[in-house]
């Protein structure tokens, strides 16, 4: 969809962080997110060489805002840099050209 708004994350778990914790807290963030108008969609994807990579989809920059300063997960994104994440980055990109969808027989 022209305008869509995808946010490809790549973030580094500390040695030491709670996978539990991280888990309930990415379930917690979930249960909100998919429920706010624009998101699409949210999948991750492993590499062989371990790199792990998460693809959010939201249908305008405006509901990626929303999302972002949602104050529940402004607090959760300040706690995961404390506590979770040891590195990592995150990548805004805009969707400028879309082809398909397409079937072949």
């Amino acid at each position: 969809m022209i305008g869509e708004v995808i946010v490809v994350g790549d973030l580094k778990l500390r040695d030491d962080a709670s996978l539990d914790e991280h888990n309930r807290l990415g379930e917690c963030m979930y249960n909100i997110v998919s429920h706010l108008p624009g998101f699409l969609s949210v999948k991750s994807f492993k590499a062989a060489d371990g790199e792990e990579l998460t693809l959010f989809r939201f249908a305008s920059e405006q509901a990626l805002e929303a999302w972002r300063n949602h104050p529940e997960h402004v607090e959760t994104m300040k706690r995961g840099h404390a506590e979770f994440y040891s590195s990592g980055f995150l990548q805004i990109c805009k969707v400028i050209r879309e082809v398909g969808p397409f079937e072949h027989s």
